[in-house]
Protein backbone atom coordinates (compact mmCIF):
# COMPACT_ATOMS: atom_id res chain seq x y z
CA UNK A 1 0.00 0.00 0.00
CA UNK A 2 1.05 3.42 -0.71
CA UNK A 3 2.06 6.11 1.73
CA UNK A 4 -0.16 9.22 2.56
CA UNK A 5 2.12 11.55 0.99
CA UNK A 6 2.01 9.56 -2.35
CA UNK A 7 -1.47 9.46 -2.36
CA UNK A 8 -1.22 13.04 -1.95
CA UNK A 9 0.88 13.61 -4.73
CA UNK A 10 -1.72 11.83 -6.69
CA UNK A 11 -4.33 14.00 -6.01
CA UNK A 12 -2.16 17.36 -6.52
CA UNK A 13 -1.41 16.00 -9.95
CA UNK A 14 -5.23 15.68 -10.63
CA UNK A 15 -6.44 18.53 -8.94
CA UNK A 16 -5.93 21.11 -11.27
CA UNK A 17 -9.20 19.24 -13.07
CA UNK A 18 -11.15 20.62 -10.25
CA UNK A 19 -10.58 24.12 -10.32
CA UNK A 20 -10.14 25.21 -7.16
CA UNK A 21 -10.17 28.81 -6.33
CA UNK A 22 -7.09 30.67 -5.22
CA UNK A 23 -6.51 30.52 -1.42
CA UNK A 24 -7.68 34.12 -0.27
CA UNK A 25 -9.20 35.41 2.55
CA UNK A 26 -12.15 37.72 -0.08
CA UNK A 27 -13.41 34.14 -0.61
CA UNK A 28 -16.82 33.58 -0.03
CA UNK A 29 -18.84 30.23 1.51
CA UNK A 30 -20.82 29.89 -1.64
CA UNK A 31 -17.60 29.28 -3.98
CA UNK A 32 -16.54 27.37 -1.58
CA UNK A 33 -19.71 25.04 -1.17
CA UNK A 34 -20.14 24.49 -4.86
CA UNK A 35 -16.89 22.94 -4.97
CA UNK A 36 -17.78 19.97 -2.59
CA UNK A 37 -19.50 16.93 -3.92
CA UNK A 38 -22.43 14.71 -2.64
CA UNK A 39 -19.22 11.33 -2.63
CA UNK A 40 -16.72 13.84 -0.51
CA UNK A 41 -19.65 14.99 2.01
CA UNK A 42 -21.10 11.25 2.25
CA UNK A 43 -17.55 10.93 3.96
CA UNK A 44 -18.16 12.85 6.75
CA UNK A 45 -21.51 13.45 8.91
CA UNK A 46 -22.80 16.82 8.67
CA UNK A 47 -22.49 16.93 12.64
CA UNK A 48 -18.61 16.42 12.76
CA UNK A 49 -18.01 18.42 9.54
CA UNK A 50 -19.72 21.28 11.77
CA UNK A 51 -18.06 20.40 14.85
CA UNK A 52 -14.87 20.37 13.17
CA UNK A 53 -15.24 23.04 11.03
CA UNK A 54 -13.92 20.92 7.70
CA UNK A 55 -15.40 20.40 4.55
CA UNK A 56 -15.14 17.55 2.00
CA UNK A 57 -14.84 18.95 -1.27
CA UNK A 58 -13.87 15.91 -3.83
CA UNK A 59 -12.59 11.81 -2.87
CA UNK A 60 -9.86 10.99 -5.41
CA UNK A 61 -9.62 7.40 -5.43
CA UNK A 62 -6.82 5.34 -6.45
CA UNK A 63 -5.10 2.37 -6.38
CA UNK A 64 -3.30 2.33 -3.17
CA UNK A 65 -6.33 3.65 -1.75
CA UNK A 66 -8.39 7.37 -1.59
CA UNK A 67 -7.58 11.28 -0.50
CA UNK A 68 -10.02 13.20 0.66
CA UNK A 69 -9.83 16.76 -0.45
CA UNK A 70 -11.18 18.94 2.29
CA UNK A 71 -11.68 22.85 2.74
CA UNK A 72 -10.84 24.48 6.10
CA UNK A 73 -9.65 27.69 8.45
CA UNK A 74 -5.83 25.93 9.23
CA UNK A 75 -3.91 23.10 8.29
CA UNK A 76 -2.82 21.13 11.47
CA UNK A 77 -1.68 17.64 11.52
CA UNK A 78 -4.13 17.04 14.87
CA UNK A 79 -7.39 17.77 12.33
CA UNK A 80 -5.36 15.54 9.78
CA UNK A 81 -5.65 13.12 12.10
CA UNK A 82 -9.31 13.53 13.52
CA UNK A 83 -10.46 13.43 9.89
CA UNK A 84 -8.30 10.31 8.59
CA UNK A 85 -10.08 8.36 11.65
CA UNK A 86 -13.22 9.90 11.01
CA UNK A 87 -13.30 9.12 7.14
CA UNK A 88 -10.52 6.18 7.04
CA UNK A 89 -9.04 8.21 4.16
CA UNK A 90 -5.78 10.14 4.11
CA UNK A 91 -6.85 13.70 4.00
CA UNK A 92 -5.55 17.08 2.09
CA UNK A 93 -6.53 20.34 2.89
CA UNK A 94 -6.91 23.62 1.38
CA UNK A 95 -7.05 26.71 3.64
CA UNK A 96 -9.68 29.62 3.35
CA UNK A 97 -10.78 32.02 5.75
CA UNK A 98 -12.31 30.57 8.68
CA UNK A 99 -15.90 32.31 8.44
CA UNK A 100 -16.07 31.09 5.11
CA UNK A 101 -15.69 27.32 5.53
CA UNK A 102 -18.08 27.74 8.16
CA UNK A 103 -20.74 29.51 5.44
CA UNK A 104 -20.05 26.62 3.28
CA UNK A 105 -20.57 23.78 5.43
CA UNK A 106 -23.56 24.57 6.27
CA UNK A 107 -24.29 25.68 2.89
CA UNK A 108 -23.31 22.30 1.09
CA UNK A 109 -25.01 19.93 3.59
CA UNK A 110 -28.52 21.94 4.50
CA UNK A 111 -28.50 24.49 1.43
CA UNK A 112 -29.63 22.06 -1.24
CA UNK A 113 -33.05 22.48 -2.51
CA UNK A 114 -32.99 19.33 -3.95
CA UNK A 115 -32.97 18.34 -0.33
CA UNK A 116 -35.37 20.25 0.79
CA UNK A 117 -37.80 19.01 -1.43
CA UNK A 118 -37.07 15.21 -0.45
CA UNK A 119 -37.53 16.02 3.10
CA UNK A 120 -41.11 17.27 2.26
CA UNK A 121 -41.89 15.05 0.33
CA UNK A 122 -40.71 12.09 2.39
CA UNK A 123 -43.17 13.43 5.07
CA UNK A 124 -46.01 13.58 2.61
CA UNK A 125 -45.69 10.25 1.69
CA UNK A 126 -45.13 8.62 5.69
CA UNK A 127 -48.41 10.54 6.40
CA UNK A 128 -50.32 9.22 3.03
CA UNK A 129 -54.09 10.36 3.47
CA UNK A 130 -54.04 11.14 7.31
CA UNK A 131 -57.19 13.08 7.60
CA UNK A 132 -57.10 16.74 8.88
CA UNK A 133 -57.37 17.29 12.38
CA UNK A 134 -57.57 19.89 14.93
CA UNK A 135 -53.76 21.15 15.88
CA UNK A 136 -52.00 20.10 18.32
CA UNK A 137 -48.50 20.79 20.17
CA UNK A 138 -46.46 17.91 18.14
CA UNK A 139 -43.22 16.33 19.87
CA UNK A 140 -40.19 17.64 18.92
CA UNK A 141 -39.43 14.42 16.97
CA UNK A 142 -42.57 14.88 15.12
CA UNK A 143 -42.99 15.52 11.39
CA UNK A 144 -44.48 19.02 12.09
CA UNK A 145 -40.72 19.37 14.17
CA UNK A 146 -38.75 18.15 11.17
CA UNK A 147 -39.98 20.22 8.73
CA UNK A 148 -39.69 23.34 10.63
CA UNK A 149 -36.04 22.32 11.29
CA UNK A 150 -35.96 21.47 7.52
CA UNK A 151 -36.99 24.86 6.55
CA UNK A 152 -34.78 27.29 9.27
CA UNK A 153 -31.69 25.24 7.90
CA UNK A 154 -32.55 25.67 4.42
CA UNK A 155 -33.29 29.00 5.02
CA UNK A 156 -30.09 29.65 7.08
CA UNK A 157 -27.65 27.94 4.73
CA UNK A 158 -29.15 29.59 1.40
CA UNK A 159 -28.66 33.15 2.94
CA UNK A 160 -32.71 34.20 3.20
CA UNK A 161 -33.57 37.18 5.40
CA UNK A 162 -37.25 35.93 5.13
CA UNK A 163 -39.38 32.35 5.05
CA UNK A 164 -43.14 32.90 4.03
CA UNK A 165 -45.61 29.94 4.43
CA UNK A 166 -48.69 31.20 2.94
CA UNK A 167 -51.83 28.53 3.00
CA UNK A 168 -53.85 27.56 0.13
CA UNK A 169 -56.27 24.71 0.06
CA UNK A 170 -53.77 22.22 -1.91
CA UNK A 171 -51.02 22.83 1.16
CA UNK A 172 -48.70 25.36 2.52
CA UNK A 173 -46.74 27.92 -0.30
CA UNK A 174 -43.14 28.35 0.55
CA UNK A 175 -41.50 31.68 -0.25
CA UNK A 176 -37.85 32.71 0.47
CA UNK A 177 -36.32 35.77 0.74
CA UNK A 178 -32.54 36.10 -0.83
CA UNK A 179 -30.81 39.08 -1.25
CA UNK A 180 -34.36 41.43 -1.24
CA UNK A 181 -35.66 38.99 -3.79
CA UNK A 182 -38.78 37.33 -3.12
CA UNK A 183 -38.54 33.74 -4.40
CA UNK A 184 -41.37 31.60 -4.86
CA UNK A 185 -40.93 27.41 -4.31
CA UNK A 186 -44.03 26.24 -6.20
CA UNK A 187 -42.78 23.03 -6.34
CA UNK A 188 -42.27 22.79 -2.62
CA UNK A 189 -45.83 22.65 -1.07
CA UNK A 190 -45.86 21.62 2.40
CA UNK A 191 -48.49 19.07 2.98
CA UNK A 192 -52.38 20.33 3.68
CA UNK A 193 -52.61 18.56 6.66
CA UNK A 194 -49.13 19.45 8.20
CA UNK A 195 -49.89 23.03 7.64
CA UNK A 196 -51.37 23.54 10.74
CA UNK A 197 -49.21 21.56 12.76
CA UNK A 198 -46.23 23.45 11.52
CA UNK A 199 -47.71 26.93 12.37
CA UNK A 200 -48.22 25.22 15.69
CA UNK A 201 -45.09 23.92 15.78
CA UNK A 202 -43.40 27.68 15.48
CA UNK A 203 -45.96 28.79 17.42
CA UNK A 204 -44.57 26.73 20.43
CA UNK A 205 -40.65 27.88 19.69
CA UNK A 206 -41.74 31.80 19.87
CA UNK A 207 -43.46 30.89 23.31
CA UNK A 208 -47.41 32.03 21.48
CA UNK A 209 -50.58 30.62 22.31
CA UNK A 210 -51.34 27.87 19.86
CA UNK A 211 -54.80 27.56 20.80
CA UNK A 212 -55.16 31.40 19.51
CA UNK A 213 -55.88 31.49 15.52
CA UNK A 214 -58.05 34.54 14.89
CA UNK A 215 -55.53 37.47 15.96
CA UNK A 216 -52.39 38.52 14.42
CA UNK A 217 -49.56 37.04 17.23
CA UNK A 218 -45.57 38.27 16.97
CA UNK A 219 -42.87 36.19 18.70
CA UNK A 220 -38.94 35.37 18.62
CA UNK A 221 -36.84 32.05 18.75
CA UNK A 222 -33.43 30.58 18.62
CA UNK A 223 -32.29 27.61 16.59
CA UNK A 224 -28.68 26.11 15.64
CA UNK A 225 -27.54 25.00 12.16
CA UNK A 226 -24.03 23.35 12.72
CA UNK A 227 -22.13 25.48 15.05
CA UNK A 228 -23.97 28.99 14.43
CA UNK A 229 -26.69 29.84 16.89
CA UNK A 230 -29.08 32.10 14.30
CA UNK A 231 -32.16 33.92 15.95
CA UNK A 232 -35.77 34.15 14.22
CA UNK A 233 -38.76 36.22 14.76
CA UNK A 234 -41.95 35.00 14.11
CA UNK A 235 -45.09 36.96 12.71
CA UNK A 236 -48.30 34.96 12.30
CA UNK A 237 -51.25 36.59 10.49
CA UNK A 238 -55.09 34.98 10.20
CA UNK A 239 -55.91 34.49 6.19
CA UNK A 240 -58.54 32.68 4.16
CA UNK A 241 -57.33 29.77 4.10
CA UNK A 242 -55.39 29.62 7.39
CA UNK A 243 -52.61 31.27 9.10
CA UNK A 244 -49.94 32.49 7.52
CA UNK A 245 -46.55 32.43 8.98
CA UNK A 246 -43.42 34.54 8.28
CA UNK A 247 -39.99 34.06 9.86
CA UNK A 248 -37.57 36.49 9.75
CA UNK A 249 -33.75 35.05 9.59
CA UNK A 250 -31.21 36.97 11.96
CA UNK A 251 -28.06 34.95 11.94
CA UNK A 252 -25.70 36.36 14.79
CA UNK A 253 -22.57 38.50 13.16
CA UNK A 254 -19.86 40.70 14.45
CA UNK A 255 -21.12 44.16 14.92
CA UNK A 256 -19.31 45.87 12.33
CA UNK A 257 -17.54 49.33 13.02
CA UNK A 258 -18.98 52.32 11.82
CA UNK A 259 -16.24 52.64 9.02
CA UNK A 260 -17.06 48.92 8.05
CA UNK A 261 -21.10 49.77 7.37
CA UNK A 262 -20.58 51.05 3.80
CA UNK A 263 -21.93 54.32 4.58
CA UNK A 264 -20.77 57.35 1.77
CA UNK A 265 -17.65 58.91 3.28
CA UNK A 266 -19.28 62.48 3.94
CA UNK A 267 -22.42 60.21 5.80
CA UNK A 268 -19.72 58.51 7.54
CA UNK A 269 -18.18 61.34 8.74
CA UNK A 270 -21.33 63.08 9.94
CA UNK A 271 -22.53 59.90 11.66
CA UNK A 272 -19.20 59.99 13.90
CA UNK A 273 -19.70 63.72 14.25
CA UNK A 274 -23.32 63.55 15.45
CA UNK A 275 -22.25 60.73 17.72
CA UNK A 276 -19.70 62.52 19.02
CA UNK A 277 -21.88 65.23 20.49
CA UNK A 278 -23.82 64.98 24.03
CA UNK A 279 -26.83 65.52 22.73
CA UNK A 280 -28.96 65.50 20.00
CA UNK A 281 -31.11 62.85 18.18
CA UNK A 282 -29.53 60.84 15.15
CA UNK A 283 -32.53 59.06 13.14
CA UNK A 284 -31.95 56.42 11.08
CA UNK A 285 -34.44 56.09 8.57
CA UNK A 286 -35.86 53.27 6.07
CA UNK A 287 -37.91 50.38 5.35
CA UNK A 288 -37.83 46.64 7.52
CA UNK A 289 -34.71 44.98 6.14
CA UNK A 290 -32.92 48.02 5.34
CA UNK A 291 -29.72 47.77 7.90
CA UNK A 292 -31.05 49.82 10.02
CA UNK A 293 -30.64 47.39 12.79
CA UNK A 294 -26.87 46.87 11.95
CA UNK A 295 -25.81 50.38 11.63
CA UNK A 296 -27.71 51.54 15.44
CA UNK A 297 -26.13 48.96 16.68
CA UNK A 298 -22.65 49.97 15.28
CA UNK A 299 -23.55 53.42 16.43
CA UNK A 300 -24.11 52.27 19.63
CA UNK A 301 -21.04 50.18 20.17
CA UNK A 302 -18.94 53.37 18.86
CA UNK A 303 -20.33 55.91 21.43
CA UNK A 304 -20.20 52.75 24.32
CA UNK A 305 -16.63 52.59 23.62
CA UNK A 306 -15.77 56.08 24.70
CA UNK A 307 -16.67 55.52 28.36
CA UNK A 308 -20.47 56.61 28.65
CA UNK A 309 -23.66 54.62 29.41
CA UNK A 310 -26.02 53.26 26.53
CA UNK A 311 -29.09 52.11 27.40
CA UNK A 312 -31.39 50.67 24.30
CA UNK A 313 -35.01 50.37 24.24
CA UNK A 314 -35.63 47.66 21.61
CA UNK A 315 -38.55 45.62 20.38
CA UNK A 316 -37.39 42.71 20.21
CA UNK A 317 -33.66 42.58 21.02
CA UNK A 318 -31.72 41.27 17.70
CA UNK A 319 -27.95 41.05 19.77
CA UNK A 320 -26.18 41.28 21.77
CA UNK A 321 -24.11 43.71 22.58
CA UNK A 322 -20.99 43.69 25.28
CA UNK A 323 -21.06 46.44 27.79
CA UNK A 324 -24.57 48.06 27.03
CA UNK A 325 -27.83 47.82 28.89
CA UNK A 326 -30.39 46.11 26.95
CA UNK A 327 -33.80 46.31 27.39
CA UNK A 328 -36.54 44.09 25.80
CA UNK A 329 -39.75 45.74 24.96
CA UNK A 330 -43.16 43.63 26.27
CA UNK A 331 -46.21 44.72 25.95
CA UNK A 332 -48.04 41.23 27.13
CA UNK A 333 -46.81 42.46 30.80
CA UNK A 334 -47.11 46.31 30.53
CA UNK A 335 -43.78 47.35 29.34
CA UNK A 336 -44.66 49.01 26.38
CA UNK A 337 -42.21 51.75 24.88
CA UNK A 338 -42.98 54.67 26.08
CA UNK A 339 -43.44 53.24 29.97
CA UNK A 340 -39.18 51.78 29.17
CA UNK A 341 -38.53 54.88 27.75
CA UNK A 342 -39.81 56.66 31.34
CA UNK A 343 -38.14 54.27 33.29
CA UNK A 344 -34.39 54.32 31.17
CA UNK A 345 -34.22 58.20 31.62
CA UNK A 346 -34.35 57.66 35.81
CA UNK A 347 -31.57 54.65 35.03
CA UNK A 348 -28.52 57.80 34.67
CA UNK A 349 -28.21 57.26 30.91
CA UNK A 350 -25.61 59.18 28.77
CA UNK A 351 -26.91 57.49 25.37
CA UNK A 352 -30.62 56.06 24.57
CA UNK A 353 -31.18 53.90 21.89
CA UNK A 354 -34.82 53.41 20.83
CA UNK A 355 -34.85 50.58 18.55
CA UNK A 356 -38.22 52.45 16.72
CA UNK A 357 -39.89 55.93 17.25
CA UNK A 358 -43.65 54.42 16.70
CA UNK A 359 -46.24 56.36 17.61
CA UNK A 360 -46.80 60.01 19.49
CA UNK A 361 -45.60 59.04 23.08
CA UNK A 362 -42.45 57.43 21.88
CA UNK A 363 -41.45 60.18 19.83
CA UNK A 364 -42.26 63.13 22.38
CA UNK A 365 -39.86 61.45 24.78
CA UNK A 366 -37.31 60.70 22.12
CA UNK A 367 -36.89 64.52 20.88
CA UNK A 368 -37.40 65.55 25.17
CA UNK A 369 -34.64 63.08 25.63
CA UNK A 370 -32.43 64.39 23.31
CA UNK A 371 -33.90 68.13 24.42
CA UNK A 372 -32.45 67.52 27.71
CA UNK A 373 -28.67 66.25 27.76
CA UNK A 374 -29.21 62.84 26.19
CA UNK A 375 -27.68 61.36 22.85
CA UNK A 376 -30.17 59.33 21.34
CA UNK A 377 -30.68 57.29 18.32
CA UNK A 378 -33.30 55.98 16.97
CA UNK A 379 -34.84 54.16 13.61
CA UNK A 380 -37.93 55.51 12.08
CA UNK A 381 -39.93 54.16 8.99
CA UNK A 382 -39.94 56.44 6.17
CA UNK A 383 -38.54 56.53 3.05
CA UNK A 384 -36.03 59.92 2.61
CA UNK A 385 -33.63 61.56 5.29
CA UNK A 386 -35.97 64.65 3.83
CA UNK A 387 -39.01 62.82 4.51
CA UNK A 388 -38.11 62.06 8.31
CA UNK A 389 -38.91 65.71 9.86
CA UNK A 390 -42.14 65.41 8.07
CA UNK A 391 -43.07 62.06 10.15
CA UNK A 392 -42.26 63.31 12.91
CA UNK A 393 -44.38 66.07 12.44
CA UNK A 394 -47.83 63.54 11.71
CA UNK A 395 -46.70 62.01 15.27
CA UNK A 396 -47.59 65.52 16.67
CA UNK A 397 -43.72 66.52 16.94
CA UNK A 398 -43.20 70.39 14.62
CA UNK A 399 -40.17 71.14 13.21
CA UNK A 400 -40.15 73.76 15.58
CA UNK A 401 -39.58 71.29 18.23
CA UNK A 402 -37.45 68.41 16.23
CA UNK A 403 -35.45 70.81 14.13
CA UNK A 404 -33.15 71.95 17.15
CA UNK A 405 -32.35 68.70 18.55
CA UNK A 406 -32.36 66.47 15.15
CA UNK A 407 -28.22 66.41 14.68
CA UNK A 408 -28.60 64.21 11.57
CA UNK A 409 -30.90 61.56 9.91
CA UNK A 410 -29.50 58.77 7.66
CA UNK A 411 -31.49 56.83 5.40
CA UNK A 412 -30.49 53.91 3.69
CA UNK A 413 -31.18 50.60 1.29
CA UNK A 414 -29.80 47.29 0.33
CA UNK A 415 -29.01 46.41 -2.66
CA UNK A 416 -28.27 43.29 -4.08
CA UNK A 417 -24.43 42.95 -5.11
CA UNK A 418 -23.28 41.77 -8.33
CA UNK A 419 -21.45 38.21 -8.13
CA UNK A 420 -17.88 38.83 -8.38
CA UNK A 421 -17.19 35.16 -9.96
CA UNK A 422 -19.63 35.83 -12.98
CA UNK A 423 -20.57 39.83 -13.88
CA UNK A 424 -19.63 41.08 -17.12
CA UNK A 425 -18.74 44.30 -18.72
CA UNK A 426 -21.79 46.27 -19.66
CA UNK A 427 -20.70 47.96 -23.32
CA UNK A 428 -23.73 50.10 -23.84
CA UNK A 429 -23.66 51.00 -20.21
CA UNK A 430 -20.29 52.05 -19.96
CA UNK A 431 -20.54 53.91 -23.02
CA UNK A 432 -23.93 55.74 -21.95
CA UNK A 433 -22.33 56.32 -18.23
CA UNK A 434 -18.57 57.76 -19.50
CA UNK A 435 -17.06 54.72 -16.85
CA UNK A 436 -16.73 50.92 -17.15
CA UNK A 437 -20.00 49.09 -15.95
CA UNK A 438 -20.95 45.80 -15.34
CA UNK A 439 -24.04 43.29 -15.63
CA UNK A 440 -25.22 40.30 -13.90
CA UNK A 441 -25.04 37.06 -16.05
CA UNK A 442 -25.23 33.90 -13.31
CA UNK A 443 -22.86 31.04 -12.50
CA UNK A 444 -22.59 27.83 -9.69
CA UNK A 445 -21.15 29.99 -7.63
CA UNK A 446 -24.28 32.42 -7.58
CA UNK A 447 -26.78 30.16 -8.00
CA UNK A 448 -27.21 31.53 -11.03
CA UNK A 449 -29.02 35.19 -9.94
CA UNK A 450 -25.97 36.78 -10.66
CA UNK A 451 -25.69 38.35 -7.45
CA UNK A 452 -24.19 37.54 -4.02
CA UNK A 453 -24.66 39.44 -1.03
CA UNK A 454 -25.90 43.42 -0.86
CA UNK A 455 -24.39 46.77 -1.01
CA UNK A 456 -25.39 49.56 1.19
CA UNK A 457 -27.03 52.57 -0.42
CA UNK A 458 -27.49 55.55 1.71
CA UNK A 459 -28.72 59.24 1.92
CA UNK A 460 -27.68 61.56 4.71
CA UNK A 461 -29.24 64.88 6.17
CA UNK A 462 -26.76 66.60 8.14
CA UNK A 463 -28.56 69.29 10.52
CA UNK A 464 -25.73 70.16 12.69
CA UNK A 465 -25.05 73.57 11.35
CA UNK A 466 -27.13 76.65 12.04
CA UNK A 467 -27.97 77.59 8.83
CA UNK A 468 -29.26 73.72 7.88
CA UNK A 469 -31.62 74.03 10.48
CA UNK A 470 -32.87 77.58 9.32
CA UNK A 471 -33.64 75.97 6.28
CA UNK A 472 -35.91 73.25 7.54
CA UNK A 473 -37.95 75.72 9.84
CA UNK A 474 -38.09 78.34 7.03
CA UNK A 475 -39.18 75.81 4.63
CA UNK A 476 -42.14 73.12 5.29
CA UNK A 477 -41.71 71.37 1.69
CA UNK A 478 -39.09 68.39 0.45
CA UNK A 479 -38.68 70.20 -2.22
CA UNK A 480 -37.86 73.63 -1.28
CA UNK A 481 -36.06 72.71 1.67
CA UNK A 482 -33.38 69.72 -0.68
CA UNK A 483 -32.73 73.37 -3.07
CA UNK A 484 -31.91 75.48 -0.28
CA UNK A 485 -29.64 73.24 2.11
CA UNK A 486 -25.90 74.31 2.62
CA UNK A 487 -22.97 72.50 0.44
CA UNK A 488 -22.39 68.89 1.78
CA UNK A 489 -25.90 68.62 4.11
CA UNK A 490 -27.78 66.84 1.89
CA UNK A 491 -25.62 63.74 0.20
CA UNK A 492 -28.46 62.63 -2.33
CA UNK A 493 -29.03 58.72 -3.23
CA UNK A 494 -27.61 59.57 -6.40
CA UNK A 495 -23.76 60.01 -5.20
CA UNK A 496 -23.95 56.80 -3.24
CA UNK A 497 -25.15 54.79 -6.58
CA UNK A 498 -22.78 56.04 -8.87
CA UNK A 499 -19.89 55.15 -6.46
CA UNK A 500 -21.25 51.69 -5.92
CA UNK A 501 -21.69 51.39 -9.85
CA UNK A 502 -17.76 52.98 -10.70
CA UNK A 503 -16.75 50.49 -8.15
CA UNK A 504 -18.96 47.59 -10.14
CA UNK A 505 -21.02 46.41 -7.21
CA UNK A 506 -24.29 46.96 -8.49
CA UNK A 507 -25.23 47.30 -12.70
CA UNK A 508 -26.88 50.35 -14.34
CA UNK A 509 -30.36 48.68 -14.59
CA UNK A 510 -30.28 48.73 -10.77
CA UNK A 511 -29.40 52.27 -10.45
CA UNK A 512 -32.19 53.11 -13.08
CA UNK A 513 -34.43 51.15 -10.90
CA UNK A 514 -33.79 52.78 -7.77
CA UNK A 515 -34.11 56.35 -9.22
CA UNK A 516 -37.54 55.32 -10.81
CA UNK A 517 -38.96 53.76 -7.67
CA UNK A 518 -37.18 54.56 -4.91
CA UNK A 519 -35.90 58.42 -5.15
CA UNK A 520 -39.41 60.67 -4.30
CA UNK A 521 -39.70 63.45 -2.37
Amino acid sequence: MGTGSQQEEQYQEAGAAHELPAVVGSTSGREVARLSTEEARACLPFAEAAALKILPLTLLKGESGGVLHCAAGCSDEALRRRVRFATGHEVAISCFAPDAVEDAIIKAYRGSEALLAGRISALGAAAGARPRALPQIPEASGDAAALVMALLEYGAASGASDLHLAPSPSGSLLKVRIDGELLVQDRHQCPAHLHEQVIARLKVLAGLDVTCRRVPQDGAFSFQVGERQHSARLSILPALHGESAVVRLMRARAVPDASGLGLEPAALSALRGALSMAQGIVLLTGPTGSGKTTTMYAAAREVSSSGRNVVTVEDPVEGALTGIVQVRVNEAHGLTYPRALRSVLRHDPDVIVIGEVRDPESARIAIESAATGHLTISSLHVGSALLALRRLASLGVPPELSVPVVSLVVSQRLLPRLCSCCKALDSAGSERAGFEAYRPVGCQACGGSGFEGRAVVSESLDLRSARAKDVCIEHRTCEARARSMPEGALIPWGTGLERLARAGSISLVQVERFMRTEVAL
